[in-house]
């Protein structure tokens, strides 16, 4: 029999690296400063070779460069205040301070193709005002492609790096066999929707003629056709989650619906009814505990997912 480690490294499976992004989540949460400056270098030198590190030199400092790819001409200004909330304004004049010192120190010794600020903004999102300032950076220098570097795109790059890097930046994970593991993914975004105050007289989605035509296509009910219907109101709430988290989340919630739609397929025999049969297979499989506001975020998930033609059939 192998052993834990062993089994990790040969393939690490959809619980196994759940655990890996919680653990990586609370080092986001609980870095600042040049802790989290730190904790980002350990990925990026992980994820790609050729990243370098810029150590401060005396009184001249990093020369605005905490980290590049010479290869590429890649470079990462690295900023991790404890409350990005409260700083705002710092946020700003430090990007165009660090953006200015770099280009004027390092564009004569490699040039700058790439430029990314990365703030650790612990999954809040950035503010409006740095996006407008970024854009005035890369209206000032044409040659220079210049992003926002978030905590989803730092968590992007650890979960698609192998089971040995990820050990090395985290540790050994602890066996799911040992920890609870509750849903995963779904609890984490039926936790977010049940938070979010919603006000459907203002949300208006336009009639969308494929979403019933799907509805139709798969014989649905029209009990099953006004829970989806009724639903997709919400479906603003599910993209606001998606823009700040990774990814790797939008992509685990769809194997769970995927996976359990086809396991309802399999296992539910042939009949006029067997779709909507189906439809309260993946409901009642998705969450342990329902209640009305539970319900209501599942039902806005299997909205969304229906209409993205992750569950049912696509009409032909």
């Amino acid at each position: 029999m192998k052993c834990y480690l062993c089994k990790i490294i040969d393939s690490m499976d959809r619980s196994t690296r759940y655990i890996a992004r919680l653990i990586f989540q609370n080092r986001i949460y609980s870095c600042d400063g040049s802790a989290f400056e730190v904790f980002f270098t350990q990925v990026m030198q992980r994820h790609n070779p050729n990243f370098r590190q810029v150590k401060p030199q005396g009184q001249y400092g990093d020369r605005k460069n905490d980290g590049f790819d010479n290869t590429t001409g890649t470079y990462y200004q690295v900023y991790a205040p404890e409350d990005i909330k409260a700083k705002e304004k710092e946020t700003i004049d430090k990007l165009v301070t660090d953006f200015t010192g770099l280009y004027s120190y390092w564009q004569s010794i490699t040039p700058i193709r790439f430029f990314f600020y990365v703030v650790n903004d612990k999954y809040k999102g950035a503010y409006p005002s740095l996006y407008t300032e970024l854009q005035g950076i890369r209206n000032q220098y044409t040659d220079v492609t210049v992003n926002p570097f978030l905590s989803k795109d730092l968590e992007d790059i650890f979960l698609n790096l192998d089971e040995m890097g990820i050990m090395d930046i985290i540790g050994i994970i602890p066996s799911p066999d040992d920890i609870a593991v509750e849903y995963g993914i779904m609890k984490d975004v039926v936790d977010y929707l049940l938070k979010v105050e919603t006000n459907p007289q203002q949300e208006v989605i336009p009639l969308n003629p494929d979403f019933g035509r799907k509805i139709t296509f798969n014989s649905l009910s029209e009990n099953v056709a006004a829970y989806l219907k009724s639903h997709r109101i919400n479906e603003f709430a599910i993209n606001d989650f998606f823009e700040l988290n990774s990814s790797f989340t939008k992509n685990e919630l769809r194997n769970v619906f995927n996976g359990l739609y086809n396991e309802a397929l399999s296992i539910i025999p042939d009949a006029e009814d067997k779709n909507d049969k189906v439809f309260f297979y993946v409901y009642e499989k998705s969450y342990p505990k329902h209640s009305v506001a539970v319900d209501a975020a599942i039902f806005t998930l299997m909205a969304y997912y229906f209409e993205y033609c992750d569950i049912f059939e696509v009409p032909v």
